[in-house]
């Protein structure tokens, strides 16, 4: 906001300077050089005071105006220079910093795209067979729209491999109903949501490219899954969650894409994180088609 009042206030001294300086090019070619002299001879001190004063004061009162428009001629130019200098080096500088943004927000969006591919490609769910035998599958295979997980969790934990678990299946044709998922995977997923939405919130990442994420974002909206996490990381550390789906919904609506992930909602979206969306967003999820 500073930058912008500053540049605003050294384009508006530019314009004026060299307003001045054409008002006094024009009168030079136009031989009306006296003419303007004598006019800030008039203003600056006037000639009824000259009257009044001895003979030698005319020639002061030249002496002292031509003296100050000489200054004031020089502290214009050198003001021209300095507001000159400082919009090309603000210039220069605007463009550095945009391309350095763009080049982050490259950076950003395939490291973002890797993690969570990591993190769904993790053995983080545990089937544990009816003698007791544990084997690991990925991630990835619970988390499709027909395994439908429980609507809450006991908070009583298991430990495999070192791995707090609980259990998490209600039906599935993905994983066994006795499956149990692994929490360090669910806390790094919740950690990628938080740091998409404080990459759009420092400017890192535009509004519109929280579009680009929506189907990994709404694995976590599918019925069930939002009260599952929240009776884990209680409802508070769901917060940035919440306010990612309600931005996607709110920018696709705006740039006419997203669709997908608002019919993904209307139709196995879970109804209570659907009524944590703002007024707006939950309008749109409950619009007809």
């Amino acid at each position: 906001m500073m930058d912008k009042t500053l540049r605003w206030v050294a384009t508006c001294l530019l314009i004026l300077i060299t307003l001045v300086f054409v008002h006094l090019g024009l009168a030079v070619i136009s031989g009306q050089t006296n003419t303007l002299f004598e006019t800030f001879l008039d203003t600056t001190w006037p000639r009824v005071a000259v009257d009044e004063a001895v003979a030698s004061g005319a020639e002061a009162r030249e002496e002292l105006a031509f003296t100050i428009l000489n200054y004031g001629i020089t502290a214009l130019g050198t003001a021209w220079v300095a507001c000159f200098a400082y919009l090309i080096v603000m210039r220069n500088q605007q463009r550095q910093a945009e391309q350095q943004l763009s080049m982050e927000r490259l950076r950003l969006t395939a490291e973002l795209d890797e993690s969570i591919l990591e993190i769904l490609d993790s053995d983080s769910v545990y089937e544990i067979d009816s003698a007791g035998k544990v084997a690991r599958t990925k991630l990835l295979s619970a988390c499709d729209r027909n395994t439908v997980w429980r609507g809450g969790a006991d908070r009583e934990w298991n430990y495999r491999d070192g791995e707090r678990t609980t259990p998490f299946v209600e039906t599935s044709k993905s994983v066994s109903a006795s499956a149990e998922v692994g929490l360090t995977a669910l806390h790094r997923y919740l950690g990628w949501i938080r740091r998409i939405v404080r990459a759009v919130e420092t400017h890192v990442l535009l509004e519109k490219d929280v579009l680009l994420f929506w189907r990994w974002v709404v694995i976590g909206c599918y019925r069930n899954r939002y009260p599952f996490l929240c009776s884990i990381f209680f409802k508070d550390d769901l917060k940035d969650f919440v306010r990612l789906v309600d931005q996607i919904v709110l920018t696709g609506e705006k740039t006419g894409s997203g669709k997908d992930f608002v019919k993904y909602l209307r139709s196995v979206g879970d109804p209570s994180l659907i009524s944590e969306l703002s007024k707006e967003a939950r309008a749109i999820v409950e619009r007809g088609e």
